[in-house]
């Protein structure tokens, strides 16, 4: 598990991670222990949640800079955008990307409680 760090809970020294093994895609178990006082013995279980997909786009201006974006940003010659405008941009665009039937355009947003009911409904059809 090379780069993730573990600090003992008793002496605040790095813990040493012994073995770990994937019990599912998402998840990996490690045995801990500490070097530095003895006093820690235990397992780590790690899991990724909320996991998001990248919408990657065409980034044609990019062949114009002459510098990183940051830099651009940072002395004015670019306007920099977040995430949520880029997309509003390609939904504008783009929309048929984004509909679930043609035609129809998706939700802005799903409520938890809706996702777990369109889970569930598809858990009893298969």
């Amino acid at each position: 598990m090379a780069g993730l760090s573990i600090t003992c809970p008793f002496c605040g020294g790095v813990a040493n991670i012994r073995n770990s093994l994937r019990p599912t895609l998402l998840t990996v178990q490690a045995q801990v222990n500490c070097s530095r006082c003895g006093q820690l013995k235990a397992e780590f279980v790690g899991q990724l949640t909320n996991i998001k997909r990248a919408v990657f786009i065409e980034c044609d201006e990019a062949n114009q800079w002459d510098k990183p974006e940051r830099e651009l940003i940072k002395e004015g010659k670019i306007q920099g955008k977040d995430n949520a405008q880029r997309l509003k941009e390609l939904r504008g665009s783009q929309q048929d990307l984004f509909a679930r039937v043609p035609g129809e355009l998706p939700p802005e947003q799903v409520t938890p409680a809706e996702r777990v009911a369109k889970r569930e409904s598809l858990s009893k059809t298969h």
